[in-house]
């Protein structure tokens, strides 16, 4: 699992209970706040450093900063 050398951004993978699946990048730090928040509520989340592909960022990614 690593990040994107020129732009620091992961692949998040977010499968939601009854299937949906949505691709989104981001910081590989904002990424690991939102899998440590999303994981009790049963959403699988999934963070690789597959970034490279055109997934938009992440809605609202200053939510899950500092």
């Amino acid at each position: 699992m690593t990040a994107t050398p020129d732009t620091g951004e992961v692949h998040v993978r977010l499968r939601f209970p009854g299937g949906m699946i949505l691709n989104y990048r981001a910081e590989r730090a904002i990424a690991e706040r939102l899998a440590a928040n999303l994981r009790p509520h049963c959403i699988e989340v999934i963070i690789d450093g597959l970034a490279t592909d055109p997934f938009p960022p992440l809605p609202c990614a200053e939510l899950w900063t500092d």
